[in-house]
């Protein structure tokens, strides 16, 4: 016959046990690493104020972040800074700051997308500051990969810079 202390220390340890099976048959591993978004692009961008332009650009990763400066082709060419956060699920979240050649200076939040398939950052942005009303979309092919700063390695779909 087994004794109340017995039961007792049983039963917590039934608990505990269940507890730690708690996930419920999902496993939890490390975080896949990002995809490499370094590297030069090509592209599009369509603005409410400005219209339809081309784009060109590099940028370069650490980790989960990526940026760098874009060229939007117009007379005259106006640069872009655009800063990137990239989530395990491809999806992106970030700012973007642009020095028009008017002197005016503007902040857009932008989220988006890269698509491992082909290769394409496409996304969206509204002005945060300045630019009220300024929204837009972009769309830019990755040319070529660079070496991203991470310690772990990356498979490269597109061609190495």
């Amino acid at each position: 016959m087994l004794t109340f202390r017995t039961r007792a220390v049983s039963i917590v340890t039934a608990i505990v046990m269940a507890g730690c099976n708690s996930n419920n048959g999902t496993f939890v591993g490390p975080t896949p690493p990002p995809s490499n978004l370094s590297g030069d692009y090509v592209g599009t961008i369509k603005d409410s104020q400005n219209g339809s332009a081309n784009v060109s650009g590099t940028l370069a990763q650490n980790g989960t972040s990526a940026g760098g400066s874009l060229t939007i082709a117009g007379t005259p060419a106006t640069t872009a800074q655009i800063s990137l956060s990239i989530s395990s699920d491809n999806s992106l979240t970030g700012a973007i700051v642009i020095d028009y050649p008017s002197g005016t200076t503007c902040t857009f939040s932008t989220t988006g997308n890269y698509n491992t398939t082909t290769s394409v950052i496409s996304g969206s942005y509204s002005a945060v500051t300045n630019c009220s009303g300024q929204s837009g979309t972009y769309s830019l092919m990755q040319q070529c990969t660079d070496t991203i700063t991470d310690t772990r390695r990356h498979p490269m779909t597109t061609p190495k810079c």
